[in-house]
């Protein structure tokens, strides 16, 4: 399947505006040559288009040539170089509509299966986390404890009854009548 670009894209790698490959692609439509269409009707390029795009914009800056000159080389160069298909294999545009919507719902379908399967992988994959974490938790709290009792054991606290002095009554005159006798 080949790749597909849309106009910002396109614009930003040939160097030009969006307005500027606007104005040209309808100029060559004009002439009679065909974009696909994507979503919103807004055109889709391909590298046969990018490639016609190149030609016209090198006709008008480097050889100076009109537009509409460089519009409709381009569009003859794009017929002689587009070549018939010799292969019996139709195309996606020679299928059906109906076949082509048929063939888009199983896909939507096998989309939807997927998805599906990826939301019940997900919310496994979740409750999975939440075990781990929740066991990473014990296991820290275990770990916590074992280690708080082992640093009890070992190391006993011990604490040492304060000892406290009470100056007697009499003691005080003496302090006093010292610090009287300084004076």
């Amino acid at each position: 399947m080949e790749q597909a670009y849309f106009s910002s894209e396109v614009a930003k790698s040939l160097g030009v505006g969006a307005s500027t490959l606007r104005k040209y692609s309808l100029a060559l439509e004009a002439a009679g040559y065909y974009f696909d269409r994507g979503i919103n009707n807004s055109r889709v390029f391909y590298q046969k288009d990018i490639i016609a795009m190149q030609r016209v914009f090198k006709a008008v800056q480097d050889q100076n040539m009109s537009l509409d000159a460089a519009v409709e080389l381009a569009v003859k160069q794009q017929k002689e170089i587009v070549p018939t298909q010799t292969n019996d294999k139709p195309t996606i545009h020679d299928e059906p509509l109906s076949t082509r919507i048929a063939k888009l719902e199983e896909q939507q379908q096998t989309l939807i299966d997927v998805n599906k399967q990826l939301v019940k992988e997900l919310a496994q994959y979740q409750r999975w986390m939440k075990e781990k974490v929740e066991s990473m938790e014990h296991q820290d709290i275990a770990i916590r404890d074992r280690l708080l009792l082992a640093s009890m054991q070992n190391e006993r606290i011990k604490r040492e009854i304060p000892v406290y002095h009470l100056s007697s009554f009499f003691s005080w005159f003496k302090r006093k009548k010292n610090v009287s006798s300084f004076n």
